[in-house]
């Protein structure tokens, strides 16, 4: 896991589940990065920070062999750090979600068992980053889930932070689905359980800063958006994060600014049950990948699996399909999604490069839900082959030449 520094510059019949009204949500404590990041406090298996001084060419002439063109600010070979970045799909606690959830924690929502499966490749990667799409509520409940305005078990940020995700983002066209104090309640389960949040704030100054996490000592920061709210109009416009023209990369520049190494963007976009990318998706995120400023796109919403590839410098999964539903019965393509893991290696100059995408299907073993990665060895023609094949067909563009791989998982 990683340590967060600081925050800078569906079709089911109405139900609630649970006990009394929820108390009005109050407004979390949010601790400014200061202007240089903070390494973390240990450093287990962590690779040096990169010096801020100028070095001695000598040292690097066998690396570098003209020393008229070598960086101002040089990292040499043995201090270069790797990052490993992994993406999910949408969590969409439905009322079958929200069911097994109470049985498996005998009354108290639980969901750990049902995401148990993916833990070893949560584990695996440097920085985890899910999608909380519905808000989240009391502890105490009631509950809801679509069709009525979701509201769901705060419950489900203990699992995230125990299997080892580091941050969630909240830009969805569910968002406002509990109106102000809804965006409030979600950031406060989520921070409260210790993960980062970014696509919703709850005051403006929050909204103007940016959210930074300390990888290895390297500041990445992490923004997310959405097409759009359901209609709702914002109550303010700093609340929650909207893909409007320029305001991307206008926050991906002031990430840079304020000293982040590595820009990721969460996108909720896209036309739900379309494996082609629509035109709007493209447009997003060739203006994005335009700018230079972006390392990756994690990419929700279609609830099916999108392509994976590059576009320009940067990766894009332009959709996750699902981690977490009970959307398989209305089509079996929302069962599936993926669980990418990009590479990232520092360069001589500093700048990183992304090297490697690797991408994992994700089959949900519905009834009990359990969601576990395709293995090598499943069985044939069961559903986690049917998984394979769909995916297979979906994530891949054939002919890519981006290097993008799907795999299947080894104990």
């Amino acid at each position: 896991m990683s340590l967060i520094t600081g925050l800078v510059v569906g079709w089911n019949p109405p139900f609630l589940i649970g006990g009394s009204s929820p108390a009005a949500a109050s407004m979390p404590t949010v601790t400014p990065l200061p202007a240089t990041p903070v390494a973390p406090s240990t450093g287990v298996d962590e690779a040096p920070a990169v010096p801020d001084v100028n070095f001695d060419v000598a040292e690097a002439v066998a690396e570098v062999i003209d020393p008229s063109v070598v960086p101002a600010t040089y990292v040499p070979e043995s201090e270069r750090r790797t990052i490993t970045i992994a993406g999910v799909g949408d969590i969409l606690l439905h009322k079958e979600i929200i069911g097994q959830a109470i049985e498996d924690g005998v009354g108290t929502p639980d969901f750990l068992p049902q995401l148990e499966g993916i833990r070893p490749l949560i584990e695996s990667v440097d920085l985890a980053v899910c999608h909380m799409e519905y808000p989240l509520g009391s502890r105490a409940g009631p509950w809801s889930a679509w069709p009525d305005p979701p509201n769901a078990p705060p419950q489900v940020a203990d699992a995230l932070i125990d299997l080892g995700f580091d941050a969630c983002s909240t830009a969805s066209n569910h968002t406002l689905d509990q109106g102000f104090d809804g965006v409030v309640s979600t950031i406060d389960a989520l921070e409260s359980a210790g993960l980062a949040t970014a696509g919703s704030a709850t005051s403006e100054a929050d909204s103007e800063r940016v959210t930074m996490i300390d990888v290895k000592g390297v500041p990445v920061a992490l923004l997310s958006y959405t097409y759009g709210f359901n209609g709702i109009p914002r109550p303010y416009p700093w609340c929650c994060d909207l893909a409007e023209p320029g305001a991307i990369t206008d926050e991906a520049q002031r990430a840079r600014e304020a000293g982040a190494r590595l820009v990721v963007v969460s996108l909720h976009h896209g036309d739900e049950g379309s494996v082609p990318p629509s035109a709007s998706q493209r447009e997003v995120v060739q203006e994005i990948a335009d700018s230079g400023l972006v390392d990756l796109v994690i990419g929700h919403h279609a609830h099916v699996v999108q392509p994976v590839t590059k576009v320009g410098d940067m990766w894009v999964a332009y959709g996750h399909g699902n981690l977490l539903s009970a959307q398989s019965r209305r089509d079996p393509r929302s069962g599936d999604g993926l669980l990418t893991t990009f590479t990232f290696v520092e360069q001589a100059d500093g700048n990183f490069a992304g090297v490697d995408a690797i991408a994992y299907p994700i089959v949900n073993l519905d009834f009990p839900f359990r969601i576990f990665p395709v293995s090598s060895d499943a069985t044939p023609g069961g559903k986690a082959e049917a998984t394979w094949r769909r995916v297979s067909e979906q994530a891949v563009i054939a002919g890519d030449g981006s290097g993008f791989r799907l795999v299947r998982y080894e104990d």
